[in-house]
């Protein structure tokens, strides 16, 4: 059997650089592309943006924000480290920020009622289960219930659209 040499192994099977796979300091970072005026955050994003195009349906890209939790005073004494340091600091003043959350796709009807929202992710961080949960939970406090999509990849997004145009 001949051997390989590195130089004939495909783009998929070489060790991925920074450069050729968006990697930096080992984590995977999505390719940023503008379609439109309209700056992607990944291929995956681009993809269902022209899918949506297709289908005529209307929808906006990352223009509405939830907050999920106000900021707020905790109402006691904090003590926590600062930073990389890994001395006691006194927190008690310090107003701990809300969290918001803004999804990729989202459509309304006329009135302003929710219809869908659709989040494209192909490697979800380690924070965005927590915030997906609380954006599900926070559209059922606000008896905004609507369809949730939570496609990986370019064949989830075909279904995807397919579930939008039955809808």
């Amino acid at each position: 059997m001949a051997k390989r040499n590195s130089t004939t192994r495909s783009n998929t099977v070489r060790k991925a650089g920074p450069k050729s796979r968006g990697l930096t300091k080992g984590k995977i970072q999505a390719r940023q592309k503008e379609v439109d005026g309209i700056k992607f955050k990944s291929m995956l994003e681009v993809f269902c943006y022209k899918k949506l195009k297709e289908l005529g349906v209307s929808f906006t890209y990352e223009e509405h924000s939830y907050q999920l939790t106000d900021a707020f005073y905790y109402p006691c004494v904090i003590f926590e480290t600062k930073g990389t340091s890994k001395e006691f600091v006194d927190k008690s003043k310090d107003k701990i920020r809300g969290i918001s959350y803004t999804p990729d796709f989202v459509s309304h009807d006329a009135d302003g009622k929710l219809l869908w929202v659709i989040e494209c992710k192909g490697f979800a961080n380690d924070r965005f289960p927590n915030t997906w949960k609380n954006f599900k939970k926070h559209l059922i406090d606000t008896n905004s219930t609507c369809p949730l999509f939570l496609p990986k990849d370019q064949k989830q997004i075909l279904q995807v659209i397919q579930l939008i145009s039955e809808l």
